[in-house]
């Protein structure tokens, strides 16, 4: 059933759950491309929005939501354990905007508290494929090496670019991001497209004609290999040496996911020795982290580096909010939302 409109949130109506009152709260929204309109549900049932920019760093936050009944979390801070235990006495649901919560927002703790965590499955699933592709085009025709030249400068037909129809592309994770990149890939430029992931998809297979390899022969049969799964402490640095050093010699590495999910010493390596012709990731390591400042200082030709924007579009951005809007109205209404990602104790959401 679709969730119910936050318009529907009366103060009259029972609530079947023990939650924060919808009149009289304060509402954290962090994160920029949020447009005000999409706020205003929240205002006009007696809550307070409270708009701040992002990112902020742990003290920050943890002293911004004291008090607040709700947080909107849309831009790049860490929801960590101790933030939240600042909160624990008002804070009903941390709304996260976008799928990847699981490294901006301590779940484990949330639910230790009672905190409802929401995340917004789905809204930004055409923005991040279609950003992807457009990715693997840039690195596959090497548009950006090209750019602002009058004459395109070759020295010898081995330096000319292949179709993305005689390529093929490796897939790590075959989520609703990972289908849909597949989808586009396959139906629109014909491209020979494999998978890895834990759970086989034999449906995406049958579909769309692909096919599933182990991740080490997906690495070696990959001229592009696309990273698309969530960061966790057993996908963080998946893509290692190990699996880089399978890869065909000039390979193209696109991560339209998290960073962290490649090792950077081992992208560093890869290359070093040319086993990565380009990589390309949006969102990228830690400024501070040697590694990150080493691969920028040694490579800036060879990375196409953009500031976690894949799901950033007009449309994208208006699904996440009105989607989150909603989950805190459900969250501090009846107690619980369908868009739920912890295992708190709650009461079933109809």
């Amino acid at each position: 059933m679709a969730p119910r409109d936050i318009t529907d949130c009366r103060p009259a109506q029972p609530r079947p759950a023990a939650g924060a009152e919808c009149e009289g709260g304060t509402v954290l929204v962090t994160g920029t491309g949020i447009d005000a309109a999409l706020l205003e549900p929240l205002a006009r049932q007696g809550l307070t929005v409270r708009r701040l920019a992002s990112p902020l760093t742990e003290d920050q936050l943890a002293r911004e939501l004291v008090g607040a009944v709700a947080y909107l979390h849309g831009g790049e801070e860490r929801a960590t354990a101790r933030a939240l235990r600042e909160a624990r006495e008002t804070l009903r649901v941390v709304a996260f905007l976008g799928v990847g919560y699981e490294n901006f927002v301590d779940v484990v703790a949330a639910d230790r508290l009672g905190i409802a965590v929401t995340n917004t499955p789905g809204a930004a699933t055409d923005a991040v494929a279609t950003f992807t592709v457009a990715q693997i085009v840039n690195a596959n025709l090497g548009i950006p090496r090209h750019l602002g030249d009058r004459v395109p400068g070759w020295h010898g037909s081995e330096e000319l670019p292949h179709e993305l129809a005689a390529r093929s592309v490796g897939i790590i994770g075959m989520g609703a991001n990972g289908r849909r990149i597949a989808e586009i890939l396959r139906r629109g430029f014909g491209v020979r497209v494999s998978y890895f992931s834990r759970t086989r998809r034999p449906d995406a297979e049958r579909d769309l004609g692909i096919s599933y390899l182990p991740l080490l022969d997906l690495a070696a049969a990959s001229d592009i290999l696309v990273v698309m799964v969530p960061e966790t402490g057993e996908t963080r640095a998946m893509v290692d040496s190990t699996v880089i050093g399978r890869m065909p010699e000039g390979a193209l590495l696109v991560n339209t996911a998290r960073p962290a999910i490649v090792s950077p010493g081992a992208l560093y390596a890869g290359l070093e020795k040319g086993r990565v012709g380009m990589a390309v990731f949006d969102g990228f390591y830690d400024p501070e982290c040697e590694e990150a400042i080493e691969l920028r200082r040694d490579f800036p030709d060879r990375l196409l580096i953009t500031g976690h924007i894949a799901s950033h579009t007009a449309e994208a951005m208006h699904r996440m909010v009105r989607q989150a809007v909603n989950s805190i109205g459900n969250v501090l209404t009846y107690g619980s939302d369908e868009h739920e990602v912890g295992s708190r104790p709650r009461p079933r959401f109809r």
